[in-house]
C-alpha cells in the first residue's frame, strides 16, 4: 500500500499555524498605565456656623372689624383688599335712632339740670333758716335730699348722652388699625348687631411681620454661648447686646432674602419636645408681591458661631457606605486612600468638613469611577477655577451670612 502524497494546501495551513504559534510565543503583558485623576486641596476659610429650621409667618396685627351697635348696615367704603390707613370710614350702620337718642338726652340733661340748680337754691335757703332756728333739722335734711336726687338725674343725663355719642361713634365704623382689608362678610342693608357682635370685615397688618419656629435645646446652648462671648468682646450688659440675627426664605426662593432680628424667647423649654418657641421680625416692606404673607412656611436659619480656618471641598467629591462618608485622597506616593470625614453643613456649594482631612490633602474631585483605594493613579492637582470662585465668594460676602446649616 503506497504513502498519500501531502497536498500542497493541507502543508501550507499546517505552516501558517506552526509561524503564528511561535510569533504569539514571544509576546509579553504590557500593564495599562495608571488612571488620570483630577485632584484639589481643601478651601480654607473663616465661616459663620447656621442652623435651620422652619417657621411660619403670622401677621404683626390681625384684627375682626364687628359691629358693636344694632341698625341696618347702610354703606361701605372700601373694596375688599384695599390698604386704608387707621381711622379710615369702612361701614356706616343706621345712625339715625342714636342720633334721637342722643337729642333726648341733652334735653333731659337741659331739664334736669334746672332742677338741680332750684334744689341747690332751696337748700340753701333752707340751711341758713336752719342756722337761725326758724326750721327743723327734718327740713333741711329733705331739701338735702331734693338736691342729690336732682343731681343723681342729670349725672344720669349726661351717661345716657355720653352712650349715645358713643353708638353714634360705633355706628360709623373705622379702620382700627393701619393695614389690608379683606372682604366685606354682610352686605349692605342686612341688619347687624342683633344677635351678637356681628363680623363685617377683618384686617392685616403686613409690616413687619413675626416669624415664629422652634429651636432645639443644643442650638440654643449655642446660641447663648455665641451671644456670651459677642457681649465680652463687647464689654456689654445683658441689656445692651446686640440682637441675634435671622435669616428667611420662602419656599421657592434662591438663599435667604429677607433679614430681620429675634425679638422674643419663650419663658421655658419644653420639656415635651425639647425645643424653645423663638420669634423673629421681619421690615416686610414693599409690594404685595414682593413680602411674606401671613401663614406662610418658611425657611429659617439662626447664626450660632464662627469657626475659623475651616475645610470646605465640592460636593462631588464625597461618597457615602455603610462606615460614612469619606473621601478618596492621593497620597504622596500616588496611590488612593479612602478617608473617612464628618460633614457639616453646606457653604456657599461647598461642603464644610468637620473631620478627616488636613489642609494640604488631595482630594480626588475628577476620575472617582477610575479611582481604587490601594491602586496607583496619575494625579493633576487643579486648585483654580472652583478655589477661586469660592475664594471670591467669601470676599463678597463679608457683609452677609456665609453658611447654611443642617441638623
Amino acid at each position: 500500500m503506497r504513502p498519500r502524497p501531502i497536498r500542497p494546501r493541507r502543508f501550507l495551513a499546517v505552516w501558517i499555524l506552526t509561524v503564528c504559534a511561535a510569533a504569539c510565543g514571544s509576546n509579553e503583558y504590557a500593564a495599562p498605565p495608571p488612571p488620570a485623576v483630577t485632584t484639589q486641596h481643601p478651601v480654607v476659610r473663616d465661616v459663620t456656623r447656621y442652623v435651620e429650621y422652619t417657621g411660619t409667618a403670622e401677621a404683626i396685627e390681625s384684627v375682626e372689624v364687628r359691629a358693636r351697635v344694632t341698625g341696618f348696615l347702610r354703606s361701605m367704603h372700601f373694596d375688599p383688599g384695599d390698604r386704608v390707613k387707621k381711622g379710615e370710614l369702612l361701614f356706616v350702620i343706621d345712625p339715625e335712632p342714636f342720633e334721637i337718642e342722643l337729642a333726648a338726652a341733652r334735653a333731659n340733661l337741659a331739664a334736669n339740670t334746672a332742677e338741680l340748680d332750684l334744689a341747690q337754691t332751696e337748700y340753701d335757703r333752707a340751711r341758713l333758716m336752719f342756722e337761725k332756728k326758724a326750721i327743723s333739722e327734718l327740713n333741711l335734711i329733705q331739701a338735702g335730699a331734693k338736691r342729690d336726687q336732682a343731681r343723681a338725674a342729670a349725672q344720669s343725663s349726661k351717661t345716657k348722652i355720653h352712650t349715645a355719642e358713643l353708638n353714634i361713634e360705633w355706628a360709623h365704623v373705622k379702620a382700627p388699625i393701619t393695614g389690608r382689608v379683606g372682604r366685606h362678610r354682610v352686605d349692605v342693608g342686612n341688619l347687624v348687631g342683633a344677635e351678637g357682635t356681628t363680623l363685617l370685615t377683618n384686617m392685616i397688618r403686613y409690616s413687619p411681620v413675626y416669624v415664629y419656629f422652634h429651636m432645639s435645646e443644643l442650638d440654643l446652648l449655642a446660641l447663648q454661648r455665641m451671644s456670651l462671648q459677642q457681649r465680652e468682646v463687647r464689654d456689654a450688659n445683658y441689656d445692651d447686646r446686640e440682637k441675634t440675627a435671622v435669616q428667611v426664605g420662602q419656599a421657592d426662593d434662591e438663599g435667604y432674602p429677607h433679614e430681620g432680628v429675634i425679638d422674643f424667647t419663650g419663658l421655658q423649654v419644653d420639656p415635651g419636645t425639647g425645643t424653645l418657641e423663638i420669634r423673629g421680625v421681619l421690615p416686610n416692606e414693599g409690594a404685595l408681591d414682593e413680602i411674606v404673607l401671613p401663614g406662610t412656611f418658611l425657611r429659617v436659619r439662626v447664626p450660632i458661631g464662627e469657626q475659623k480656618d475651616a475645610l470646605l471641598i465640592t460636593e462631588r467629591a464625597l461618597g457615602s457606605d455603610q462606615s460614612g462618608r469619606f473621601v478618596l485622597v492621593v497620597n504622596n506616593e500616588g496611590v488612593v486612600e479612602q478617608r473617612v470625614v464628618e460633614v457639616g453643613p453646606i457653604i456657599d456649594n461647598l461642603r464644610l468638613i468637620e473631620k478627616g482631612l488636613g489642609p494640604e490633602d488631595q482630594v480626588i474631585v475628577n476620575g472617582l469611577q477610575r479611582a481604587r483605594p490601594g491602586a496607583p493613579v496619575t494625579a493633576t492637582l487643579d486648585d483654580g477655577k472652583e478655589k477661586a470662585t469660592a475664594l471670591v465668594e467669601t470676599s463678597t460676602h463679608d457683609a452677609e451670612p456665609a453658611a447654611t446649616g443642617e441638623k
